[in-house]
């Protein structure tokens, strides 16, 4: 059994503490003093975590908690009995932790020494009834930590739930999403890359990294070049730039007469189609992100292995190259959501029209 952070109300249930237990179940040592807001306590227990382990951790977890910045110290303090306790604060004097008091100064100082060595890698548990928000603790570099309610956001929603996981179906659902199989749910992370959730995928909400869902509505209608120097003629938001560098594949950005385009190359298409990667072109319209994204051009032109025909499609030539473009659209019941739909969510929804191919027409033995 390894040491053991957890977060507790006190006894009135009004304020939050947190202690720290080691592998016999013995505590350490405590926060400095009770806390009112749940955030407060959390970002407190990082902070002594970190600084313990030397690191430079001085961050906030929550909204609302308090930015801890100022430079940290243990002190031995003598106590009225004559014995010496240690307290862990900041410069300014807020206490952040606190050992027990001992008549003998060597025990004291092993104390502090073993809080100090079981900190950095104890497993923090939330015993509190407070739900614990994943895309702040994402956000923060900091570890889900087991608790009995998460926070999860599901597009601009949040929702308590009572449960460390959850399947896609589940969390679609709980987002109003019916029926789920016309929605696709991905997960982002931290570092801005997104991984599509199966419908009967569990996702643990302690995994590493897990920020938040994204829905992409998949109802619609139909109406790789090398690139020596990977141009950025068009600025694209910087959350865009943080998903398309995430997922590792060269983009850039070009402006061919009066319309701007992004192209990702070897953009990898589904089995089925003859070519294993293409091109992938998105036109950036003017007013972007608030206006939005329409069909997806590829160059080669996509073909089925199977030689079935693919509906809708023309050509379009961008930057002297003809390229095959697929008139697939958003319909009026699920539009183009600003502040929320990007070049993510348009390439996510690229993904499905790819692989719907095979479902509105089965593939050929």
């Amino acid at each position: 059994m390894n040491a053991t952070f957890r977060v507790l109300h006190t006894s009135d249930d009004t304020q939050f503490y947190w202690e720290l237990l080691n592998a016999d179940g013995d505590t350490l040592c405590t926060s400095g003093e009770p806390y009112a807001d749940f955030g407060d306590c959390l970002a407190g227990l990082y902070v002594f975590r970190g600084r313990a382990a030397e690191s430079p951790l001085n961050d906030r977890t929550l909204d609302g908690a308090p930015d801890r910045l100022a430079e940290t110290e243990f002190e031995l303090v003598p106590d009225e009995d004559g014995g010496f306790d240690w307290a862990f604060q900041q410069t300014t004097g807020e206490p952040l932790a606190a050992g027990r008091a001992h008549p003998d100064k060597a025990r004291v100082l092993a104390d502090l020494e073993a809080a100090k060595a079981a900190a950095p890698t104890a497993e923090v548990v939330v015993e509190a009834d407070e739900p614990v928000d994943i895309e702040a603790c994402a956000e923060h570099g900091h570890e889900t930590p087991r608790a009995k309610r998460y926070r999860i956001r599901v597009d601009r929603q949040r929702h308590v739930v009572d449960r460390p996981a959850m399947t896609g179906r589940e969390i679609l659902a709980l987002a109003g999403k019916n029926p789920v199989t016309r929605f696709r749910l991905d997960q982002k992370l931290r570092g801005g890359q997104a991984k599509k959730v199966g419908y009967d995928e569990s996702v643990s909400f302690c995994a590493p990294g897990v920020e938040r869902f994204m829905t992409v509505p998949l109802d619609q209608h139909e109406g790789a070049v090398a690139a020596p120097t990977l141009r950025r003629e068009v600025t694209l938001p910087e959350h865009d730039v943080e998903h398309l560098d995430a997922r590792g594949l060269p983009w850039e950005t070009v402006v061919d007469g009066r319309r701007q385009f992004l192209l990702v190359h070897d953009f990898p298409l589904p089995d089925g189609y003859q070519a294993r990667t293409a091109t992938v072109a998105l036109m950036i319209p003017p007013g972007y992100p608030t206006v939005q994204i329409d069909m997806v051009y590829f160059d080669p032109p996509v073909v089925r292995a199977d030689r079935q025909p693919i509906g809708a499609l023309a050509t379009l030539v961008i930057g002297g190259t003809p390229f095959q473009r697929w008139s697939r659209h958003r319909t009026a019941q699920n539009p183009w959501r600003p502040g929320l739909d990007d070049v993510s969510t348009h390439l996510a929804l690229v993904e499905e029209w790819l692989a719907q191919e095979f479902v509105k027409r089965p593939r050929r033995a």
